[in-house]
């Protein structure tokens, strides 16, 4: 599924050259590598023409991938959050005139009475966006250059010009492993290349082998760049993590604030990502589970984390306690109150 801009109208309007510059670059870094592998490598320097057709076709495979997968991260959008988590109008006037953290907590309680959020502010209260007036989903912050809040938002990316969400988040992944196969295969070339130089011993370089050379260090270059993203993301989506979440633990209703909140166990954390069907994971094809706005909790690992940080495992947390009372002023039953009348 691409959702080729469907929320175009709440992205920035004015496209600056900043924005396009890396896109520029990548660009420019394919047209490079290209030159170098098809035509100083394999058409120069291959003699054998079952290996020179079986590189290309390798290569070429490859770099679709790589350009495939590429181009789902670019042209699929955030989704907008559904109207039900917007905040009535009338209530945006009543926060806008701030009168005090408990008429805030109070009127957001009100607000969230019926949607299913796990995640609260570090003090506690429902977490809402200034911005787009609406109560967030799970694991949705605002992003100040996209102008929405984003669900799952990992990080906005400069090199696919878009935020990496929930919707895109495989295509990401999947850009990734494209990316450094394709640097790994290159990288291969430029070793085959450098081997036909000076057979790996140096004192044979010659001046006029600098060029090569210096080809050869910007591929390292590259290489270790990828696989350094590469490597981070995964473990990441391992963890079941974004950056941001990685960066700023959440903090949740039953347990405080916890960065494991979501790690359902390795092979549980990237089926999340990459869907209930293997032989689709390697294709840049929507099979990521839920629907980016519920997922489900490790709550084995959320009552750990409490009693790692010196709490009573039956005890309320901070975010239980304030919920509680915010919810008995308005009259509200909660999932855990017991004594609800029923009649």
């Amino acid at each position: 599924m691409c959702l080729f801009r469907e929320n175009q109208e709440r992205r920035p309007g004015r496209c600056s050259l900043s924005q396009w510059l890396p896109i520029v670059m990548v660009l420019m870094l394919l047209g490079w590598s290209y030159h170098i592998f098809v035509f100083q490598v394999c058409i120069r320097k291959v003699d054998n023409i079952v290996w020179m057709v079986l590189l290309l076709l390798g290569y070429h495979f490859i770099l679709f991938m790589v350009l495939w997968t590429w181009w789902k991260c670019i042209c699929t959008a955030p989704l907008k959050i559904p109207d039900t988590w917007q905040i009535p109008v009338q209530d945006v006037e009543r926060l806008k005139r701030n009168n005090g953290p408990e008429d805030e907590a109070r009127i957001l309680d009100n607000a969230a009475r019926s949607l299913p959020i796990n995640m609260c502010s570090k003090e506690g209260s429902v977490r809402y966006c200034r911005y787009c007036w609406i109560i967030k989903p799970d694991r949705a912050y605002h992003c100040r250059t996209c102008k929405v809040c984003v669900r799952k938002r990992d990080h906005h990316c400069p090199w696919v010009k878009n935020c990496v969400h929930f919707h895109n988040f495989k295509y990401f992944m999947l850009f990734l492993f494209y990316a450094a196969l394709y640097c790994l295969f290159l990288f291969a070339a430029m070793l085959y290349d450098f081997y036909l130089i000076c057979q790996f011993r140096l004192e044979k370089l010659q001046p006029e082998h600098m060029w090569a050379l210096a080809q050869h260090v910007a591929i390292i270059i590259v290489n270790l760049f990828v696989l350094v993203m590469f490597a981070v993301s995964l473990t990441h989506m391992a963890r079941n993590r974004t950056t941001v979440e990685s960066v700023h633990a959440p903090h949740f209703f039953i347990a405080g604030k916890n960065m494991n909140g979501f790690n359902l166990g390795f092979c549980t954390n990237f089926r999340e990502v990459l869907g209930d069907k293997w032989y689709l994971w390697l294709i840049p094809i929507h099979t990521s589970r839920g629907d980016g706005l519920t997922y489900p909790l490790a709550l084995e690992r959320l009552k750990t984390g409490r009693a790692w940080a010196g709490r009573s495992l039956d005890g309320p947390t901070r975010a239980q306690v304030i919920k509680t009372n915010m919810a008995g002023l308005l009259g509200i039953c909660t999932v855990n109150d017991m004594d609800c009348g029923s009649d």
